[in-house]
């Protein structure tokens, strides 16, 4: 046992003095150390020497390791003066009395069965044990959507299969590599067992390499097959679909590629080849097709094969009233795309690419208020409908308008620092003074930065004594508060007239499932750790 003392105002002598606690400190016999209270002193008033002090606790922890059974006036108490050996049985007595000292006896107790139950990690040993759980139900999925009897139509043997089959459960549960996907089935996961009922059955290394390039080869015909039985398990109508791509950097050169070149990289990685993955899924998260592009196509290149794919490989509703309903990324959705969505019978949801401007609301306009993801409000509001034209609804999210607010100013920052540096450069020796080369110099700090260049005045100014070249140049905000008056403000489009605005949002919001889908084959998780061997 111990003191713990602190400062405290003493009311009766009106000034601070120390206040104290005895507190007890040990270690469980499952390893943890706990602390307790064991009795609230107080001040005390006679005078004694801090030596008193730490004797008193002493003397306690004396007392408490034997249960009290030693003489209190006896060995080893005889040498310590009185106000130790008075303090000691004072103390002593009231932690009796309030059951302290068999509080303590209980917290030991209950640590003690609490580490009866505990299991000695360090003398248990263990070979061979895998994971089986996640690879029975992804198994089960795969036997309801009939792939192994599909693969079995298509000429391939058991062998075969059952590769295919191991191979697509580990890179569904583990998301890895064909080399690491070699490794997880031999030391980590029941896989290969539970597809060919066979314990000591792993395929090999080249059988491993070799399916992947034989399952793509089968890429069309294994989508219309799933597409179909998934219509047919959970009845779908695919009255809503999704449309998004995103793309995959490769580290490697990948010289024989046809496919892989350089293009605008979604994570940052312009120095890499890339692949660009189309995908298009309906509202429950199927996919309905996938397709594999150039790595430098374009968001709205990739659209126009898409429609045609769709209504080949996809149960769709005919009835007029029951379109099904294309939701597209602004990135895609250009007024070409759109159009072709059009004539081919779907209709279309998207986020307007262009602001409008001068734009009316609505006829007895509604106020609807939603919230996103992070519980933020957003209001949702129609607006006026011209004649043969689409649907718009004006979305307002004040999270959003302090974003754009945050980059608003900075790139006015940025555009501002740029037209400073070709004005400084006017008065330095070397600096780029020739009027047209200026001006050249000037548009490419408008073309960097567009949305916030469009708001300013740019005045240049001639040298009188020599023409060609630029005496100076000054900028002005010409509408300073219409810069943030549009912020936070974008408009969903679309084709059809009998949605309100709350399913409009919730049927907009739904490309988040296709993003997520897109975000899953790049999250590369580590697998299950290996388990300790024995010995």
């Amino acid at each position: 046992m111990h003191f713990m003392s602190a400062l405290r105002y003493n009311p009766k002598t009106q000034r601070d003095e120390w206040y104290y606690r005895i507190k007890e400190s040990f270690r469980d016999l499952t390893g943890r150390v706990r602390s307790r209270i064991m009795l609230n002193v107080g001040f005390i008033e006679e005078a004694h020497r801090p030596e008193d002090i730490r004797d008193i606790g002493r003397c306690l922890t004396h007392l408490h390791e034997h249960q009290g059974e030693q003489d209190l006036f006896g060995h080893p108490f005889a040498h310590y003066n009185e106000f130790v050996r008075s303090k000691t049985e004072e103390f002593w007595t009231a932690m009796v009395n309030n059951g302290s000292v068999d509080a303590v006896k209980s917290v030991k107790e209950e640590s003690r069965k609490k580490a009866e139950r505990l299991v000695d990690v360090d003398t248990v040993s263990h070979t061979d044990a895998r994971e089986i759980g996640a690879e029975w139900i992804c198994l089960q999925a795969i036997r309801e959507l009939g792939i192994d009897r599909f693969l079995e139509r298509k000429g391939w043997d058991v062998t075969q299969i059952n590769t295919a089959l191991a191979h697509l459960i580990i890179r569904t549960v583990y998301t890895s590599s064909e080399l690491k996907s070699i490794r997880i089935m031999e030391e980590n996961s029941a896989a290969c067992e539970l597809v060919s009922g066979n314990q000591e059955w792993c395929p090999g290394f080249h059988n491993i390499y070799n399916v992947a390039p034989r399952l793509y080869g089968l890429k069309d015909e294994l989508e219309v097959h799933l597409c179909r039985k998934t219509d047919d398990l959970f009845n779908l109508t695919n009255r809503i679909v999704l449309f998004d791509l995103t793309n995959f950097y490769f580290e490697g050169r990948k010289e024989g590629s046809r496919k892989a070149c350089f293009g605008r990289s979604k994570e940052k990685r312009n120095d890499c080849k890339l692949l660009v993955l189309a995908l298009c899924i309906n509202a429950e998260g199927f996919i309905r097709y996938s397709s594999i592009l150039a790595g430098n196509t374009s968001d709205p290149d990739s659209l126009p094969d898409m429609i045609d794919t769709l209504s080949e490989k996809t149960r769709t509703p005919s009835a007029p009233d029951r379109r099904t309903l294309v939701c597209l990324d602004a990135g895609i959705a250009t007024e070409d795309n759109l159009r072709k969505i059009k004539e081919k019978g779907y209709d279309y949801l998207c986020v307007s690419r262009t602001r409008l401007a001068d734009y009316e609301l609505s006829d007895g306009c509604r106020c609807v208020k939603v919230q996103d993801t992070r519980k933020q409000e957003i209001t949702l509001r129609q607006v006026r409908h011209e004649q043969d034209g689409d649907y718009y609804l004006e979305i307002n999210s004040p999270a959003k308008a302090v974003k754009e607010s945050s980059m608003n100013r900075q790139w006015r920052g940025r555009f501002e620092q740029e037209l400073t540096k070709a004005r400084d450069a006017l008065g330095r020796k070397g600096g780029k003074k020739t009027y047209e080369k200026v001006i050249e110099r000037v548009g490419r700090a408008i073309q960097k930065y567009p949305s916030i260049a469009k708001y300013y005045v740019i005045d240049y100014c001639r040298d009188e004594k020599n023409p060609k070249n630029m005496a100076d140049i000054r900028w002005r905000i010409a509408v300073p508060e219409s810069v943030d008056s549009q912020s936070g403000i974008y408009f969903l489009r679309t084709s059809v007239a009998r949605l309100d605005e709350k399913s409009t949002w919730d049927y907009y919001n739904l490309i988040r499932e296709i993003e997520c889908t897109n975000r899953q084959p790049k999250d590369r998780p580590q697998p299950a750790s290996h388990l300790p061997q024995e010995g």
